[in-house]
């Protein structure tokens, strides 16, 4: 009997631990941003399990549309002392996403893979989506920040890389163009306490609909693939100019 209860006990503390971090958010927002418009519902937050005395959060604050109609999101990120929620370190960035218009802000997810950069240290990334556009001409993406934490500081060693894009466009129910393309990363081999090199795999697929009058006939192209390596110098890994999301 008691080592089945201390068998669900271990199971509820991840629970236990979410709803703290989420009792939090709050405060957190209005702590750094006391003069902001914030949605808590937004918000998302998780214990780290490369470090469970930590937990992180990323709160995202709405911009008002620009001239043309778009929009975007601000972005703070922050880690926190698990136990009692005490800021250890946090970051701010303005326009982490940017979307045009007809087109809104999804969300945020907080990435926990074992990004073990160097032997004494993991990130911890950040994914923010936007989609949207007219039904006949619609497009999405998805964007990938990593944060190192920098005793008080958090440091971004990974800067708002596209990890997903997808376009269609619609002439008709049985007219449609579709493209979409997906980036992973994986560590490359250690390099003694050098950080180590990022692989970058993408994939991207293709998908055509058209009608012969009577039936709906739908086709895929072979998926294409490319590789790319990603290199750590000056404080941060380097990212194609057309595979980074700017403001």
């Amino acid at each position: 009997m008691k080592r089945t209860l201390l068998c669900v006990a271990a199971s509820l503390a991840p629970l236990l631990a979410h709803a703290g971090c989420q009792d939090h958010v709050k405060t957190w927002a209005q702590q750094l941003h006391p003069d902001r418009a914030f949605d808590v519902k937004l918000a998302k937050c998780k214990v780290w399990p490369a470090n469970t005395a930590l937990t992180i959060a990323a709160l995202p604050l709405g911009n008002p549309a620009d001239k043309d109609g778009g929009g975007g999101a601000d972005l703070e990120v922050l880690v926190a002392d698990t136990a009692t929620g005490a800021i250890v370190a946090h970051q701010f960035q303005q326009a982490a996403i940017h979307y045009e218009a007809d087109h809104y802000f999804d969300g945020v997810e907080i990435d926990t893979a074992r990004y073990q950069l160097t032997p004494a240290q993991h990130a911890f990334g950040v994914r923010v989506k936007s989609s949207g556009g007219y039904p006949v001409d619609m497009s999405g993406v998805t964007t990938l920040s990593l944060y190192l934490l920098d005793g008080s500081r958090l440091h971004t060693v990974l800067d708002r890389l596209i990890a997903t894009d997808w376009y269609t466009s619609r002439d008709g129910a049985c007219e449609s163009d579709s493209t979409a393309t997906t980036r992973t990363l994986a560590l490359g081999p250690a390099q003694g306490d050098q950080y180590v090199k990022l692989q970058l795999n993408e994939k991207t697929t293709a998908q055509n609909v058209s009608s012969d009058g009577e039936h709906c006939t739908m086709s895929n192209s072979p998926a294409k693939h490319r590789s790319f390596t990603l290199d750590y110098r000056d404080g941060e890994y380097r990212i194609p100019d057309d595979l980074r999301h700017t403001d």
